[in-house]
């Protein structure tokens, strides 16, 4: 193999693909070279690692890739990223270069910033890796120029400089090969767009507060991307990596129109905002009549002073009003979640406990919820940062080392607050999945929508939790298996 590329599932509930790393590999052989990813890093252990390394690594082996977004521990106080510690990770690294010398190492991802800089990594890719993929593969294969910045162990490539222009990336796709090991029932994560026509002050996403229409697919290319899918994989469960499946009535007519196509029926996950519904009523018909049985919510809170101060400014009552209203048509159907965040201006304590009162509650029409504190990043780091980030003092914040203070609440006690939540039974028993858009990765364990209903109805999970783990766990297995026989 050219190229090797090491990655994650989500450490969350269930089982389920990154979109990142396949689109890449996508990308990679698309230029001619072979590459193999191999997913459960953190799973698989270093003995298990070494076999494969063992397996894929050649002579011919160019570029071995990290994903920054590995699931990360933290150990003795400090975050490490590889989802294994230093011990495991760097002598790994080492028999990797044993087994080939002139092999180039390279890390990406969400978390990768422009201080990014790890001994034994050459290469950092920074922000979009579509094709700055490629740059670095010719550069490395070829020695074509490349645009880099250099930290003391590693040069940075920032994507940026070498994205796709819009019309390339509309008729861009993730294509799935057989190694890449498609298991029976598992959820695809399938792009439909890119970035979000809002701008909320807390969002650190890429192209936020794009024009409608901007960085979306063509309609030909889903309808292409999911036939292949299901005459290769007969896949019909879809997580839809989009920040805004509903940004418009014409982009929803879109995607339900081309769904509607299909010679077979599908499912997807994905994101989706309650205002827009509000607006457009007809969109809870199209949601439901294209396949969405899992939506996530941006609401983030039911403070109204909150909402108008970091762009969510629907009165909190409509958005109840407007959540009952899809629960008329949805229930059993769609399920639905939203994350609520602790420590937004002009929010109290007070305030937050009201939320959680009403979220628990018979009334609330939300199946799941989850809670976080906010995150302000101090300086730039090379990524996209929000609004409060490049000027907390604007929204009544005080940052002091990476920590904020407000006239309302601190860093530090929206960090307690937000853990005193999770210690009450009631929230817990309707926290279990947290975000709709993991129930795609429960729906991959062999579950049915039904039985995920009864799952997030139940008030008591401890069975569950233990029947989804060694569910997951045998999937993982399964898929380390099927990579031996490749």
């Amino acid at each position: 193999m050219n190229v090797i590329l090491f990655t994650d599932i989500a450490d969350t509930a269930g089982y389920g693909k990154y979109a990142g790393t396949y689109k890449l590999a996508t990308e990679i052989r698309a230029a001619g070279y072979t590459c193999q990813v191999i997913d459960n890093f953190s799973w698989l252990g270093v003995d298990k690692l070494k076999l494969l390394i063992d397996k894929f690594i050649t002579n011919e082996t160019l570029l071995v890739g990290f994903s920054c977004t590995l699931n990360e521990k933290r150990i003795n106080g400090k975050v490490q990223h590889w989802g294994i510690t230093n011990e495991e990770f760097y002598p790994l690294l080492e028999y990797i270069r044993n087994k080939n010398k002139k092999i180039v190492t390279c890390a990406g991802g969400s978390r990768v910033t422009s201080n990014s800089d790890w001994p034994g990594i050459d290469y950092v890719v920074l922000n979009k890796g579509d094709i700055a993929i490629l740059k670095l593969l010719s550069h490395v294969a070829k020695g074509t120029e490349l645009k880099t910045t250099s930290n003391k162990h590693s040069k940075i490539v920032n994507g940026d400089d070498y994205f796709y222009t819009q019309e390339k990336f509309s008729c861009s796709k993730i294509i799935y090969e057989t190694h890449d090991i498609i298991l029976p029932n598992e959820s695809l994560p399938m792009e439909i767009a890119r970035g979000c026509i809002f701008s909320c002050a807390y969002c650190h996403f890429d192209l936020i507060g794009k024009r409608i229409g901007d960085w979306t697919k063509d309609p030909e290319t889903i309808k292409s991307e999911m036939i292949r899918n299901y005459e290769l994989y007969d896949t019909t469960h879809y997580m839809f990596s989009d920040e805004l499946i509903n940004e418009s009535l014409p982009k929803l007519d879109m995607l339900a129109n081309a769904i509607a196509q299909l010679p077979f029926k599908i499912r997807y996950t994905s994101y989706a905002r309650v205002d827009m519904i509000h607006r457009y009523p007809e969109m809870r018909e199209l949601l439901l009549e294209s396949g969405a049985i899992s939506l996530a919510f941006g609401i983030e809170t039911f403070n109204a002073k909150a909402g108008k101060a970091v762009g969510k400014g629907m009165d909190p009552n409509k958005v109840k009003q407007t959540l009952h209203y899809c629960r008329e048509k949805w229930q059993d159907k769609i399920i639905t979640s939203s994350n609520f965040i602790v420590g937004l201006p002009g929010e109290t304590e007070e305030s937050i406990w009201e939320t959680v009162d009403y979220l628990v509650s018979d009334n609330s029409p939300l199946d799941v919820f989850g809670f976080l504190p906010l995150f302000i990043r101090e300086g730039e780091d090379g990524r996209p940062g929000s609004k409060i980030d490049a000027d907390p003092a604007k929204f009544g914040y005080i940052l002091d080392k990476g920590k904020w203070s407000s006239n309302n609440m601190s860093y530090n006690e929206a960090v307690n607050l937000t853990r005193k939540i999770y210690t009450r039974k009631d929230v817990n028993n309707k926290a279990k999945f947290a975000a709709a858009t993991w129930i795609g990765r429960i729906l991959a364990l062999g579950y049915s929508v039904e039985e995920i209903f009864n799952i997030i109805r139940s008030p008591d999970i401890k069975d569950t939790v233990k029947d989804v783990e060694n569910r997951t766990n045998l999937m993982k297995l399964d898929y380390y298996n099927k990579l031996l026989e490749i």
